[in-house]
């Protein structure tokens, strides 16, 4: 069986960009949420911009899509062995929708099919730096690009890691720093030690 690790963080937080660096260093299987799937796309093309008002419809949708996502792509990939990295999981979910007011015991339970990953990982950084990423990269927001959002999503985000032991990067890190980091801690989880 392979090994699930999460990679959370607000946006503008570098996920992306530290998940590429981390490929070019070690063997992983890369994917990402909102998915590529029939979901996903929806999720992409209407409700990140601005389709649903209404927080706890965005919660269902993200909790379908992962589950179409994990069965669909990520169980498989584990079943191969494989070190799968998601670029955010159950805790966006929780930290987002959270902090659009959906209560988080209602997040848990609609993510329940799904399993918790062997690893989470929270690249931190401060939203205002997070929103000038994020205007430097485009003109267009989505709609939880905003700072007070990303301020309480954050909050969230930190709270938990606290309680759960989740391991928190500093996102101002140069990615490839970070990304030799997070191979680190990946070959520590599989007992590999240093390479």
């Amino acid at each position: 069986m392979g090994l699930l690790v999460a990679i959370e963080g607000i946006d503008g937080s570098g996920k992306s960009t530290v998940i590429a660096k981390l490929r070019e260093i070690m063997p992983i299987y890369a994917t990402k949420e909102p998915s590529d799937g029939p979901i996903g796309r929806l999720i992409k093309e209407w409700a990140l911009k601005g389709g649903t008002s209404d927080p706890y419809i965005d919660a269902l949708l993200f909790a379908a899509d992962r589950l179409d996502h994990y069965q669909r792509e990520i169980a498989p990939a584990l079943k191969r062995g494989l070190v799968v990295v998601t670029e955010r999981y159950v805790e966006s979910s929780i930290a987002y929708q959270g902090a659009a007011g959906v209560d988080i015991g209602f997040v848990e339970a609609i993510n329940s099919k799904v399993p918790p990953p062997d690893l989470t990982i929270l690249l931190d950084l401060d939203p205002e730096d997070a929103v000038r990423r994020i205007n430097a990269r485009s003109a267009h927001a989505e709609k939880y690009e905003r700072l007070e959002f990303l301020k309480a999503v954050r909050a969230i985000y930190l709270r938990r890691a606290a309680e759960r032991g989740y391991v928190v990067f500093d996102a101002r890190e140069r990615p490839e720093a970070l990304a030799e980091r997070i191979a680190e801690t990946i070959r520590a989880k599989l007992g590999l030690g240093q390479r």
